[in-house]
């Protein structure tokens, strides 16, 4: 029997599924939640920009932006939190395939965030934001990846 693992998150909350096989449902695993990620980029920073001396401009000071928004790299930091989870699951043999299904602004996180054995066990991913669907919402929006 495959045991596939199916991750749905968002920037901010994830949940874990484990699917047994066809038509098995869904069991959740793990909830996991980030709130830094729902904050405003504002409330993350903990002061004003940095300045610097321009050569070219005498006595200009002009703010320096973060090369990454702060919102940005909050869901950088949940996605490896996330890829640790799986790869914590792919050695201890808790699965032999893995689903993700995630907005693709983080499901590209995700990915760059995976180990290459990790992921090497994705079966299937999905572009949504299914976070606030139930579990049988889910399985019919997976049905056609769990039962080919």
């Amino acid at each position: 029997m495959t045991m596939i693992w199916v991750l749905v998150a968002n920037a901010s909350e994830a949940r874990l599924f484990l699917n047994r096989g066809c038509n098995k449902g869904l069991e959740l695993v793990k909830e996991m939640h980030h709130p830094d990620s729902r904050k405003k980029g504002v409330d993350l920073v903990a002061d004003a920009p940095g300045r610097m001396q321009q050569s070219f401009s005498p006595g200009a000071r002009p703010a320096m932006e973060p090369a990454t928004q702060p919102k940005e790299v909050e869901a950088q930091r949940f996605a490896q939190e996330l890829a640790q989870q799986l790869q914590s699951g792919r050695t201890g043999n808790q699965y032999d395939r893995l689903v993700l299904v995630a907005p693709p602004s983080f499901l590209g996180l995700l990915r760059d965030s995976l180990d290459g054995p990790t992921a090497g066990l994705i079966l299937d991913t999905l572009n949504k934001d299914y976070t606030k669907s139930d579990e049988r919402e889910l399985v019919t929006h997976l049905s056609k990846i769990m039962c080919p």
